[in-house]
């Protein structure tokens, strides 16, 4: 689980972030070896320390994240 050592996070936060990052890279096919998978954890850390605690924003958000810097990186 990507975000045990997030510290400060209550168990409902740390389940909503989990259920979003597990959607997230089924959405994105992200395998377990991807290095995608920790700029999408530090993305759902990053809306989490905003204020963000709905399971589908913390998905809809951190996979629209995402694919924009994939589709910056695929514009350079």
């Amino acid at each position: 689980m990507p975000f045990r050592d997030v510290k400060n996070i209550d168990e409902e936060t740390r389940r909503n972030m989990t259920q979003a990052f597990a959607a997230a890279c089924d959405r994105l096919k992200l395998d377990d070896d991807d290095l995608l998978r920790g700029k999408l954890a530090n993305e759902i850390i990053a809306l989490v320390s905003i204020g963000e605690r709905s399971p589908a924003r913390l998905f809809a958000l951190a996979v629209e994240a995402l694919e924009a810097d994939e589709a910056d990186d695929a514009g350079d």
